[in-house]
Order: C-alpha cells, then sequence, then structure tokens
C-alpha cells in the first residue's frame, strides 16, 4: 500500500503462461517489482505479517505499507555507492504560506544485476505531492475542515541484459517499464467526531520487454494460420533464434470512499470505519509479437500445442468492487487490565463484466478478528484469526487461445521443391467461467514480555492456509486427424506430390488442455521469535535475537501423465496412457538473525553486526513412486478411466506399470549454515550521517550437500559500500 493505494500486478501479462520456454525480465507472476520504490524516499514502513485490517483487500499472505516522504522537511541529499550499484537522491518540502506545502522527492539509480552478466538495471523515480488544508481552527489549532493530499508519482526502470557472444550467443532480453500515477487523499471533516475519506488513483504503467534465445529443432512443419482449418505449411528446422517482443501499457483505477467516526456504544469507545472500495485493470496494446515459425518453444510439436501472437487489445478489462466494516476498540478493565481489539468484516465482489454494474463471477465474505489483552504492564497476549481474498490475474481470467497443429502429410524430401507438408490448426478456448478467489484462512496467537530498559520478548505462532490458489488444471480431450494419400511420391521429379481428396483415415489425437483453475492449496504453520536483550552498559553493546521456524505444504489438485504422454500423442498404435495423482511438496526452514549494536554516542558512532544463520533448510515430495502408483489411465479419446488399487496388478493392466518420472525433482537436506554483515555509522556536522556496510563481509559462498550432491544452497558474494546523507540548508547556514 504505497501513499494509501495498493500497488497492484494483476494485470502485469509479460509472461508466455504454462507452455513458454523463454522467460521475459519482468514481475509477472512474482508480485510488485518494489525496485520502482527508493528507500530513500520512504518516510515509513509497516508490515503486517497477521491479521490485517478489513480495509485491506486483494491480498494472500500480508501487508507493507508504505509511506513516503511529504510535508515540510530540510532539503537533503542522499548519495550511495558500493561495488555494483549507484545512487543519489534529492528531498526538499517548503511551505508556501497557508494552507499549502509543496515537497518533492527525485531518486536515479544504476545498479549491476547480481548473478547476470553482463546486466545492469536503471531506475528514475520522482514525486511531487501538495499537500493543503482549509478550515483549521484559530491559529491552526484543531482538525481541519478539508485536507488534500495529492500527489503524483513517475518511475522509470530499464533492465538490460546484452549478448555475451563468448559466454552466451544469440540470448539477450530487456525490460523498459515506465510509469505515472496521480492520486488523491482527501478528508472532509463533518459534524461531532465523524469524517469523510475519499481516496482516488489513476497508475498506469508502460512496458516494453523482449527476449531472444537460439533453440534447436529437427525438421517440423509449420504452419502460421491463426483460424481453424487445413493448409500447406512450410519446413523449420535447425538452429534458429526465438525472439518475443512484449508491447503493451497497464491501467488501474483505484478509488475508497469510507467514513471514519467515534462512538462509544456497549461500554466501549469505537472507531467505526465503513466502506467501499473499486477497482478496475486493463490493458492496452500490440502484446505478444513473434514470427510463427520461431516460436519461444523447442520441445513442442503440433500435438502438444504451439503459442500464437496475442494482442493485448482483445483483453477485457477486469472489475472488483468491496464493502467492508472495520471497527477499533479499546477499555480498561478492572483496574490495569487493558483490552484491545480490532474486528471487520468484508465482502469483496469478482464481477463478470469490464464494469462494477456488471453480475458477479465470485464473491467472498471475510471476518477478521484481532484481540490484544494486557493484564499487566509488562505483559501482552495477542491472538488473531481471519480471511482473506486474492482475486486471479487478468492474464488467468482471459488466457489466450490454445492453438494445436495436427500433420496431415509430412512428406521431406532432399529437394525442399519436392517438399509437401499439409496441417490441420485446432483452436480450444481456455477460459474457465467458474474461476474465483484464492482464499486465505490466517490465525495467529502470541505474547511479548517488557523486561524494561527497553528490553523485551515476543513469541508469535501463526497457522495460514491458502485454498483455491490460481494454477494451471490440465484437461483431457481430443481431436481428428485425417490422413491422406498422394498423387505423386517420386523423388527426384522436382515438384511436390499432391492429396488425393477424400481421406482415406481418421483417427483421435489425444491432447491435453491448460485451463486456470482454483487448484493450489498452501499451508504455513511455524513461529517466530523476537527478543530484544537488555543493554550490557559498560560495554554499550545490546543484543537482539530474531528467528522463525517455518513448515509449508504445497499441493496441486489434478493429474499428472508423466513424460510418456508425448510419446503417447504421437504414436497412435500406443492405445492408453497411466495418470497419476499430484503429490505433495513439503519445506521446512529454521531462521535465526543475531544482531549486535554498540553504541559510542559522544563520538556520533553505532556498528551494528548481524549474523543470519540457516539452521535447517530442507524439502521433500511425498508422493509414491512404484509401478502400482498409477491411478488409471487415458484413452486416444481423451477418456479417463480409473484403475482401483487392488486390481493395478493385474496381467491386463501391465503396459501401466511403469516407473513415476519426470514430474518429481529430487529431496533436499542442507546443512546448517551462516553469513556476516556489518554496517558502521557515523554523524557528520550539520545533521549529515555516514554509512559503510558490507553484505556477507566474509564472502562465504554457500553449502552443498554430502548426502545429495545436486543439492546446493548459493549465498550472494560480499557486497560492500558507502551512504553518504547531508541536510544541505544546514550546510549552507554554517558555511
Amino acid at each position: 500500500i504505497l501513499d494509501g493505494v495498493p500497488l497492484s500486478n494483476n494485470a502485469n501479462l509479460q509472461t508466455l503462461g504454462p507452455r513458454g520456454e523463454l522467460t521475459l525480465p519482468s514481475s509477472a507472476g512474482g508480485g510488485v517489482d518494489l525496485r520502482r520504490i527508493p528507500a530513500s524516499t520512504i518516510e515509513r514502513v509497516e508490515v503486517i505479517r497477521g491479521v490485517p485490517s478489513a480495509r485491506w483487500g486483494d491480498l494472500a499472505q500480508g501487508t507493507i505499507i508504505v509511506d513516503t516522504r511529504a510535508g515540510p522537511f530540510e532539503p537533503t541529499a542522499r548519495a550511495r555507492f558500493d561495488a555494483r550499484l549507484a545512487e543519489g537522491s534529492f528531498l526538499a518540502g517548503e511551505r508556501l504560506g497557508p494552507p499549502h506545502v509543496l515537497s518533492g522527492t527525485f531518486d536515479a539509480t544504476e545498479s549491476d544485476q547480481a548473478g547476470v552478466a553482463p546486466g545492469d538495471v536503471t531506475r528514475l523515480a520522482t514525486q511531487v505531492s501538495h499537500l493543503a488544508t482549509f478550515g483549521a481552527g484559530q491559529e491552526g489549532i484543531g482538525e481541519p475542515r478539508l485536507a488534500l493530499d495529492t500527489r503524483i508519482d513517475f518511475f522509470q526502470l530499464l533492465a538490460d541484459n546484452p549478448e555475451d557472444t563468448v559466454a552466451n550467443p544469440g540470448r539477450s532480453s530487456a525490460n523498459r517499464d515506465r510509469g505515472v500515477r496521480l492520486s488523491e487523499r482527501a478528508r472532509v471533516a463533518l459534524a461531532g467526531d465523524a469524517a469523510l475519506q475519499v481516496t482516488a488513483s489513476l497508475d498506469y504503467r508502460r512496458r516494453r520487454s523482449f527476449v531472444q534465445a537460439p533453440l534447436v529443432r529437427g525438421a517440423a512443419p509449420f504452419t502460421d494460420r491463426l483460424t481453424e482449418g487445413r493448409s500447406e505449411g512450410r519446413f523449420v528446422l535447425g538452429e534458429f533464434r526465438s525472439r518475443v517482443d512484449v508491447d503493451g501499457d497497464e491501467w488501474f483505477v483505484f478509488g475508497r470512499f469510507e467514513g471514519d467516526m467515534l462512538a462509544r456504544f456497549l461500554g466501549f469507545d469505537h472507531r467505526v470505519r465503513p466502506g467501499l472500495e473499486l477497482r478496475r485493470e486493463w490493458n492496452t496494446g500490440a502484446g505478444f509479437q513473434f514470427d510463427i515459425e520461431r516460436p519461444p518453444q523447442q520441445s513442442f510439436d503440433g500435438v502438444t500445442g504451439y503459442d500464437r501472437p496475442r494482442s493485448f487489445d482483445q483483453i477485457p478489462a477486469v472489475a472488483t468492487s468491496a464493502l467492508y466494516i472495520d471497527d477499533k476498540l479499546g477499555t480498561t478493565l478492572g483496574d490495569d487490565i487493558a483490552l484491545d481489539a480490532q474486528l471487520g468484516l468484508r465482502l469483496d465482489l469478482l464481477h463478470d463484466g469490464t464494469s462494477w454494474v456488471a453480475g458477479v463471477q465470485d464473491a467472498e465474505l471475510q471476518p477478521r478478528l484481532n484481540l490484544q489483552l494486557a493484564p499487566t504492564a509488562w505483559l501482552r497476549l495477542r491472538g488473531g484469526w481471519g480471511r482473506a481474498a486474492k482475486q486471479p490475474a487478468v492474464a488467468h481470467l482471459s488466457p489466450a487461445p490454445q492453438y494445436f497443429d495436427v500433420v496431415n502429410v509430412n512428406f521431406f524430401a532432399n529437394d525442399p521443391t519436392e517438399r509437401l507438408a499439409v496441417l490441420t490448426t485446432f483452436i480450444r478456448d481456455r477460459t474457465n467461467p467458474d474461476l474465483g478467489f484464492s482464499i486465505t484462512r490466517k490465525a495467529e496467537l502470541g505474547f511479548e514480555v517488557d523486561l524494561g530498559q527497553g528490553s523485551a520478548i515476543g513469541v508469535a505462532a501463526f497457522d495460514d492456509r491458502t485454498t483455491d490458489g490460481v494454477g494451471f488444471q490440465e484437461t483431457p480431450d481430443f481431436i481428428l486427424r485425417e490422413r491422406f494419400q498422394l498423387t505423386d511420391s517420386t523423388v527426384g521429379n522436382g515438384v511436390p506430390p499432391q492429396i488425393i481428396e477424400p481421406a482415406f483415415d481418421v483417427d483421435t489425437v489425444p491432447i491435453l488442455i491448460d485451463r486456470p483453475s482454483n487448484n493450489l492449496t498452501l499451508e504455513n504453520r511455524g513461529i517466530e521469535l523476537t527478543a530484544r536483550l537488555p543493554e550490557v552498559r559498560p560495554l554499550r553493546t545490546r543484543l537482539d535475537v530474531l528467528g522463525a521456524w517455518v513448515e509449508t505444504r504445497f499441493r496441486k489438485e489434478g493429474l499428472d501423465f508423466g513424460t510418456e504422454l508425448n510419446e503417447f500423442q504421437l504414436d497412435d498404435r500406443i492405445s492408453r496412457t497411466p495418470f497419476w495423482e499430484d503429490p505433495v511438496r513439503k519445506g521446512e526452514r529454521l531462521l535465526l538473525q543475531y544482531r549486535l549494536v554498540h553504541h559510542q554516542p559522544e563520538l556520533g558512532l553505532a556498528v551494528t553486526a548481524s549474523i543470519q544463520h540457516i539452521a535447517i533448510e530442507r524439502q521433500e515430495n511425498i508422493a509414491a513412486t512404484d509401478t502400482l502408483a498409477f491411478a488409471g489411465f487415458m484413452t486416444r479419446d481423451g477418456r479417463l478411466v480409473r484403475v482401483p488399487q487392488e486390481d493395478r496388478s493385474n496381467p491386463e493392466f501391465a503396459d501401466l506399470r511403469v516407473p513415476r518420472s519426470g514430474f518429481l525433482s529430487p529431496s533436499e537436506d542442507l546443512p546448517a549454515d551462516w553469513f556476516l554483515s556489518i554496517q558502521i555509522s557515523k554523524t557528520l556536522p550539520r545533521n549529515g550521517r555516514l554509512t559503510f556496510f558490507a553484505f556477507n563481509a566474509l564472502d562465504r559462498r554457500g553449502t552443498f550437500s554430502e548426502t545429495e550432491p545436486a543439492a546446493a544452497r548459493f549465498f550472494s558474494p560480499v557486497r560492500f559500500g558507502v551512504e553518504a546523507s547531508l541536510h544541505l540548508v544546514s550546510l549552507i547556514r554554517g558555511s
């Protein structure tokens, strides 16, 4: 949440989907690209890992609330340099006279991409904000009748990976994102202690990307047909360069209308916030563009389905709306027992049209509750429970059609003029009208003990379960393949043969349609520890310990057809192929961080040493892999037939008893490891600061498992640099 407005990645279509074999340098599928927010311009960050307020929606695991600098403050210049980064920023805010305040921030950064050579990322980010208050009380005391917070943000993020002609010839990529956001937050004071708050935003992002890679393919017939039907194709063989260009624009409109009132009822003081939230996201632009005969796939064939170029202008917008009410209350029980609670209810609606007045495709009611009880001044007990919903991405709600190019004739002669390829194109719609929200149930329980002198110990246990996560479901189906005889297949006559109509044979070809589906389940449970120990005053040193143990289980509902599927599709002599139930993937990790802080106030010096300790890191697959693990078989017309477990050893199923392969990755259990980071900060005259930092100061490179040679943990190499901050007004006045 940036300055009261959500950041959203739902409309980022820079991904080639489940069938793409090339990777675009984009944040699609990986959350919001936080590189667009310069750390030097941030005023405050709040991280909600537990149950958030009902005000916040479209989330699954947590919320990060970021407020950037605004209002009057001294002009400040900052610079940061290390081995791979150079950053400079300027911030200033000035009162223009009642009731206006104008402020601005600017940041320019250039950085090498860690682990990618050659390559660099360049960022430009700027914000201009205008704050105005009207109708304040005498001498500005009291809440103003009207407060306006207007901001315009611009960012540009350029990531380039040029071709390395020696190490990686033919491979290159680039991602050029730029965007602008205009936002307004207004607060109107009403009678009594009530107020009306309006938040509105228009967010535009222009994305221009490409990825290019050398691919190799055997002689294969191709067609560039974009409609269903039969046509003659061409033969494409050998090495080729596949290049995909993405030309798209993303738009995001957001509005929140919220009441804010103080009331007392049922013996408690309440702060109640009812609200309405509206969101609309869509794409425009040419979209994915590539040569059909040089697709971003090499291991596929016509039966598996090659992609086609796609325009973003053809993709409809996604509209969602929400109603919510949030209530904060606090009271004192008895003499000194404090009770605080936050409870709310949120209703999210996913509309099946492009506007907020369209019908509803899915709806989710989300109760949320947080409680804190302080029986004494040194002990606080906390607990929370709630549900949250995450909407599907635009690409999932409107997936690209799936193309199948079935080869009817494949006559490949040595003389190119004598070759003949005939293909029939089939198109299948991958849209799932039942696709809906992903649902997360969150629960946590913890306590915090105040040890005095600024020290405390806190422990929190959590249990999160996300169901109906959006993945891809492979739906079996079949298409028809016609076979034709040829008029003349003599080699050396210089002309291609002709087909004889009608087809002399027709058979079925089994296919799988990749359709977005709510078929993922993710379970997380764990314990978090926060310990701020008392300072050792003679040494002016304090130790902080942070720890987290997390266990994760991931499951995908559906079927797995293994590596035998492709041969089954192409060879009509194989009458059936086995399928398996999807397995569970399990992981466990224990992380500890020890932070030692030493202060020398009279010197303006602070030294921080942090050890990040990975005590446990393991993952495993829970699935049967023996020859009796298959669940059934698929026929050539796409039918699924399940086989009872007690019958799988019968002789008639001997062809199905094959080891499961192609899906499971080896389990990993890595030994413990650690690395050290150091930061030294020194105050400078005129309110300045100089900081030296070294990440992974001892340059530990990682760990290889002794029992699993393929398993390894890699650390980023040592990275060190310096950061300086100067308040320009103080510097000028001093000189």
